[in-house]
């Protein structure tokens, strides 16, 4: 996935054309799609890569195709299906063209993957039988076999949805591939965590987002991959209905193409479950990694907290010492030896205390303004707004006669037997809902 220039594509390396010479036996016959009118009778299998729109021709090409599928050749989209049915002269309604897209994302590593966008479009004349198949993006290791697993030449005439049946197998190979692709990148940091020198701190936690994202794309990919095939098998159970006395003739034709189908569609659906439960255990490992580190934190956390305590007896024993070393130091003493020993005090030495105290106080009451910062305004907020204590002679003019401060006693009690009913339903409820 690097940024240098591509070179030019070469058509007889984007585009190759097989013929059905013989039943089930295809040959090249070329890359320039002209060579289609000189063949109206044969079964012909175009092959396209990916670089199909930078062919010269291509705008050429696109005119081949119905507008609708315009937007599939172009653009860049998870899926689509579309079935157009053409009325014969003996009124028969058959899907005449068809077309089947899917998307899929092949993930080497976190930081290295490839979008393809098989895409099978299905040209099928109801009188003849005659298939004219175009397949864009499929890998070209794939195209044999794609050409192995299609049924015979007598099914494939009477039912144009058998090379849909074939297509979507050799999909779901390929989102199964892509699958244990994305498995084994969650494996390895799962197994990470059983080795000796793993260290928690050097997890790359923007590399385990790198998967998690592909693992969405895929998620989203596989669930659209499994609405297309319902989409085929729908499809078909709509021409039986339009067209039931063909569709009774080949009966058999289509109940196998349409047990194919359902088929790679329950497929799909086990790959969309266990995508989803990968994702879940990728998650899970996010969520493990960052709980770990977190922990390492918080024992760090603990190991300072431990050092600054030991610093803290540490100054506590040294500072008794330093306090008496720093006062004695000053110039308000002097140790003289004449007369022998004899200690001098400065008669100025009030100005030591006269400084020291009131320097003193006023750091405790700044620290004392900061620690309780939020105490403050509830106890203002009380002083101003609260009720102040009554007295004695208040209590009895608001007390019933006889009653002194047992009614007011009997309220509050009350009161607190109401308190604690509302907290227990409170929790009650709060159960209710985390349940």
């Amino acid at each position: 996935m690097g940024n240098a220039p591509k070179p030019p594509a070469v058509p007889h390396e984007v585009i190759q054309i097989l013929e059905e010479t013989e039943p089930n036996h295809w040959e090249k016959c070329g890359w320039d799609l002209e060579i289609l009118e000189s063949k109206p009778n044969s079964n012909v299998v175009v092959f396209a890569t990916e670089r199909f729109q930078e062919l010269p021709d291509y705008k050429r090409y696109k005119f081949r195709f119905h507008e609708e599928f315009w937007q599939v050749m172009d653009g860049d989209i998870n899926g689509s299906f579309h079935c157009d049915y053409a009325i014969t002269d003996d009124h028969r309604v058959s899907p005449k063209v068809s077309w089947s897209c899917f998307k899929i994302k092949e993930v080497q590593t976190a930081t290295k993957y490839d979008w393809i966008q098989p895409t099978v479009h299905v040209d099928w004349d109801p009188v003849t039988g005659r298939q004219v198949v175009y397949v864009f993006g499929l890998p070209p290791k794939v195209h044999r076999i794609l050409l192995k697993r299609i049924p015979g030449p007598e099914e494939r005439r009477r039912n144009p949805f058998c090379w849909h049946a074939a297509f979507s197998r050799i999909i779901l190979e390929l989102y199964d591939t892509a699958f244990w692709m994305l498995r084994n990148l969650v494996r390895e940091h799962e197994k990470a965590r059983s080795d000796e020198n793993h260290k928690p701190k050097e997890k790359n936690f923007p590399l385990l987002h790198d998967i998690a994202r592909h693992l969405f794309h895929y998620n989203e990919t596989i669930e659209v991959a499994e609405h297309t095939l319902k989409a085929l098998t729908e499809e078909q159970a709509h021409w039986r209905r339009e067209d039931a006395v063909t569709v009774q003739r080949n009966i058999d034709t289509c109940i196998k193409t349409f047990q194919d189908i359902k088929r790679e569609e329950k497929r799909a659906h086990s790959l969309k479950t266990r995508s989803k439960s990968l994702n879940d255990r990728h998650q899970n490992e996010i969520n493990l990694a960052f709980n770990l580190v977190s922990q390492g934190f918080g024992r760090d956390a603990r190991t300072d907290s431990n050092m600054m305590k030991t610093v803290a007896v540490v100054s506590m024993v040294y500072l008794p010492g330093t306090f008496v070393s720093g006062l004695f130091g000053t110039n308000f003493f002097s140790f003289q030896a004449d007369p022998p020993n004899t200690w001098i005090t400065s008669d100025k030495f009030w100005i030591y205390w006269l400084v020291t105290i009131p320097l003193t106080l006023l750091t405790m009451f700044v620290w004392a303004i900061w620690h309780w910062r939020e105490v403050y305004p509830r106890w203002f907020k009380r002083a101003i707004h609260g009720n102040p204590n009554k007295s004695d002679d208040d209590d009895a003019k608001d007390s019933p006669p006889g009653g002194n401060n047992t009614f007011r006693e009997k309220t509050e009690s009350f009161l607190s037997i109401q308190r604690v009913a509302t907290a227990f339903g409170l929790r009650q409820v709060q159960r209710q809902e985390t349940v």
